[in-house]
């Protein structure tokens, strides 16, 4: 049997709790939502590279010229792996991605040029918006190389259209067929993540 006696809460101090509890969610509101669009553009990017990765791996595996293309003419992450030539060994669609399964505020920009050997700092100062240049592609041979250098994709941007702070990143393709995602604000010289 117990026989201390067992306090609760009095209204005022349930109250305060509350309060202070608000207060602290509030301040770290901004900080949440701009942790949660830095990772949605991160994922955006990391679902190109990996499919831009396939699409390479597929055309030497294959020894045939398979394309990857970004679908979408607005910029939001939707893509399509396939073979250029279709075949019964060799279909269009190996796999693909719809716009609506995730990073919702994340967009895409491209650019063409063909990227210099070796890049100068501040190279990726400058932003490309989303929807340039799209829709667009690349095509990969059977040695895993790009085919139509200057035509074909060379960076992909992608930027955030909820919040111009979220951090952005860059897909580049090289001619021989590498593919790596960078962060701009980041230098090379300084960690492996940086751009230039």
């Amino acid at each position: 049997m117990l026989t201390g006696s067992i306090r609760g809460m009095s209204l005022v101090e349930l109250m305060v709790g509350l309060g202070i509890a608000t207060f602290l969610l509030m301040a770290g509101m901004p900080a949440f939502v701009t942790w949660l669009q830095n990772a949605q553009n991160r994922t955006a990017a990391e679902v190109i590279m990996n499919g831009m990765q396939l699409a390479r791996l597929e055309a030497v595996k294959r020894n045939a010229v398979v394309r990857f293309d970004l679908t979408d003419d607005s910029g939001r992450i939707a893509w399509n792996v396939g073979c250029v030539t279709v075949t019964d060994q060799c279909p269009a669609t190996i796999q693909r991605r719809v716009a609506d399964e995730a990073a919702v505020n994340a967009r895409a920009g491209v650019s063409k040029t063909v990227l210099p050997t070796s890049i100068p700092a501040g190279y990726f100062s400058s932003p490309i918006a989303a929807g340039t240049e799209l829709t667009a592609g690349v095509s990969f041979n059977g040695l895993g190389r790009v085919v139509n250098e200057g035509e074909d994709i060379a960076r992909v941007d992608i930027t955030n259209v909820s919040s111009e702070d979220a951090r952005r990143y860059v897909v580049m393709v090289t001619s021989g067929g590498l593919v790596r995602m960078c962060d701009p604000a980041l230098s090379l010289e300084k960690t492996p993540q940086g751009c230039s």
